[in-house]
């Protein structure tokens, strides 16, 4: 095994830890909304730390493409910041759905559609949810076989062999589920801050070890082995990277718009938050966090790949290749490249922590998701087939069966299906099948008032359709492209890409996003003319909630450095009166930061267009970005947010202990608290007798 005794010493005191933390969070649930969204008491530090890197499989799936196209990535995703940041400053769909105070997407959509759209759509959302999820268990369980050095199968008492995946998968997922059903999404989300915290800290000191062990200029110099055309240093040669190239990213910034809150893989910290405004605010702070966490993750595959591929290293390559060719499956070899370069290099107790932490990562990410996909399943499959209301007692057991059966799918989707294609693009193609209808969905029923439930049913089923077709095709190209020669022989397109379909998850996921935006504002524009009330949906008005509701000491607000720029430009932006001081900074600074490496890229993809840029120049561009920015960002935010994040802990500790308990708020939508369809007189006469309906909402 790689891991000395002292490394195994270090992840059993995680794990001893994160059962303490278990023990002690589980007795706030008292009820349903507890268990389901932490009864919306929720700071901003604390969903922005908890919500972490996403997992052990997304750390994978990150190191996995930079592996394969480089710096290039990096460079190319900064073409998206003004719309990140628009999204981020403006808390777009995030603000409104939490005033909607909906504890799962669908709930939001009976309120706004109908009951049977909220069955349908939320019984699309679990199916593309458990099959996006099904290659966690699996992924995962081989990065720590492969990391840890376990062997591929053991004997059982010299009867048979059992491969180790399966018990690495039984072991992880139980106590992933012993989380999740402990606690629900309080204990899910104090344990997941934990983990959240230290891989901040962790990854700072892998950055700063690795550029120590292999210097900069050997890294850069192992970069350069690559073939004719491409280049993982100079983002304008990259003409050979089919898959994450410009069109990759640029497909990705119009989905990232599209696609807001539309992936309910953590739908209890989507309702989490205590207010709509700490909604927000955690979306700008993880901001910040977002920027150090790519910069640092950078390095790590990049080194890798330098020591893979420069003769320099050829001693110290030879054993990490010869334990990446034993691997017979060609993903699962791309998957673990990086993990076990990291087997190799790593010192004892630095491979401990690091090996606690992917542990943990894999478990915190288990949890949410199993939490998420089970959940959604009761509330807005199950539930809205009842027609009389259920007690508390029967609903939690019933959330705590549907968790226990999405961990069960996980096991066996996991053991049954191969991974065809790179870990990304199989998570687009399965999201596709719910994001690539549900955007136009969100959208439209959150803004636009004249969104209908017919237009809502087509855009839904036209762009999952497309988007499952597409899966569909892909996985079984390679199988009927020998059908296809045979029948069309002349056909040169089929022989040239017999191996791979030519179009790839990301591309597919654009088709299906265009079809079901136009079908819904077609479709909408076409039908009767009816607008929605959506004051009563937002709880705005005479509908507000006291609770949502942020107090701003007047004289903080005028005695307020940069209260200069409060004008119209900072209302559309998001910075609304519900801002402090401290919020207002904040709001500039990832503002000017932002914009400030935009501009670098808008000025240097000119340049490097007109008269073109060295490797040199790339190379001491990605030095200057890579370590001094991540190492700066690396330290501050880690400090900031872990000290936010305790202090937030604590005040929710003291919320859910004097918070009166509500049976009613379980998710479910009665009759007289539906909203409905009003006609278009009515609607423009309530909005004359009610000039103030927007007051807690200036986002309008």
């Amino acid at each position: 095994m790689n891991l000395h005794w002292i490394d195994w010493t270090i992840v059993a005191l995680l794990i001893i830890l994160l059962i303490w933390i278990t023990e002690k969070t589980k007795k706030y649930v008292r009820g349903v909304a507890d268990f389901l969204a932490a009864n919306r008491m929720a700071g901003r530090y604390l969903l922005t730390v908890s919500q972490g890197l996403g997992g052990a499989i997304s750390i994978i799936a990150m190191w996995e493409m930079i592996y394969a196209a480089g710096f290039p990535t990096q460079w190319w995703a900064m073409m998206s910041a003004p719309v990140g940041l628009l999204i981020t400053l403006t808390g777009f769909v995030v603000y409104r759905f939490r005033q909607t105070r909906a504890l799962t997407l669908a709930q939001f959509f009976e309120m706004r559609y109908s009951k049977n759209f909220r069955f349908f759509a939320g019984f699309l959302c679990w199916i593309s949810g458990i099959l996006n999820y099904g290659i966690f268990p699996a992924v995962t369980a081989n990065f720590m076989i492969y990391f840890f050095g376990f062997p591929d199968h053991f004997s059982v008492m010299g009867l048979f062999q059992m491969p180790t995946i399966l018990v690495m998968m039984f072991l992880y997922l139980s106590f992933a589920l012993y989380i999740a059903l402990s606690g629900g999404q309080i204990t899910i989300m104090i344990t997941d801050f934990l983990e959240g915290f230290l891989t901040m800290i962790l990854f700072v000191i892998l950055m700063i070890f690795l550029v120590w062990t292999f210097s900069w200029n050997d890294i850069i110099d192992g970069l350069k082995y690559v073939p004719e055309g491409k280049s993982l240093i100079n983002p304008f040669k990259t003409s050979t990277c089919s898959d994450f190239n410009i069109w990759y990213f640029i497909i990705g910034i119009v989905g990232s718009v599209y696609g807001v809150r539309a992936w309910q893989g953590s739908s209890g910290y989507n309702a989490a938050a205590r207010t709509p405004h700490e909604a927000q605010m955690a979306g700008i702070i993880g901001g910040w966090r977002q920027m150090a966490k790519t910069l640092v993750l950078l390095i790590i595959p990049l080194a890798a790949y330098a020591v893979l591929h420069l003769p320099k290293f050829h001693d110290m390559a030879q054993p990490i290749l010869a334990q990446i060719n034993q691997i017979q499956d060609p993903m699962i070899r791309n998957q673990m490249t990086v993990p076990l370069f990291l087997t190799n290099v790593l010192p004892v107790g630095l491979m401990g922590i690091f090996a606690a932490i992917i542990l943990a990562s894999a478990i915190s990410c288990d949890n949410t998701y199993v939490h998420a996909w089970g959940s959604i399943f009761v509330q807005d499959v199950l539930l809205p087939l009842r027609k009389k209301p259920i007690d508390a007692k029967k609903h939690m057991l019933w959330l705590r069966l549907s968790i226990t059966g999405v961990a069960a799918f996980g096991f066996m989707f996991s053991w049954l299906f191969p991974v065809k294609d790179f870990i990304l693009m199989f998570f687009a193609l399965t999201g596709a099948i719910w994001v690539g209808g549900a955007g136009a969905v969100i959208i439209g029923g959150l803004y636009w008032s004249r969104g209908t439930t017919p237009a809502a049913w087509f855009a839904l089923i036209s762009g999952s359709t497309l988007s499952f077709g597409g899966m569909l095709i892909q996985y079984v190209w390679p199988k009927i492209t020998p059908v296809l020669m045979d029948a069309f022989p002349k056909c040169a397109w089929i022989a040239e890409n017999a191996e791979k379909f030519p179009v790839n998850g990301q591309v597919i996921y654009f088709y299906a996003m265009v079809v079901a935006c136009s079908s819904y504002i077609l479709i909408s524009l076409l039908g009767p003319k009816k607008v929605f009330d959506m004051d009563k949906m937002l709880h705005r008005g005479k509908y507000a909630v006291k609770e949502d509701i942020v107090h701003v000491e007047e004289n903080q607000k005028k005695k307020h450095i940069f209260s200069l720029f409060t004008d119209a430009f900072a209302k559309k932006m998001g910075m609304s009166k519900h801002f402090t001081r401290f919020d207002r900074f904040l709001f500039w600074a990832i503002f000017w930061w932002s914009m400030g490496w935009w501009a670098t890229f808008v000025i240097g993809t000119v340049v490097a267009l007109t008269f073109g840029l060295s490797d040199n120049f790339w190379s001491w561009y990605w030095w200057i970005k890579i370590l001094f920015v991540s190492f700066v960002l690396g330290i501050v935010t880690t400090v900031w947010l872990t000290v936010g994040g305790i202090k937030d802990a604590i005040q929710l500790a003291k919320d859910l202990r004097s918070i009166r308990l509500d049976d009613s708020d379980d998710g479910t939508v009665t009759e007289k608290e539906a909203a409905h369809y009003v006609k278009l007189e009515e609607a423009e006469k309530l909005e004359k007798e009610n000039p103030q309906a927007n007051e807690n909402d200036d986002r309008d």
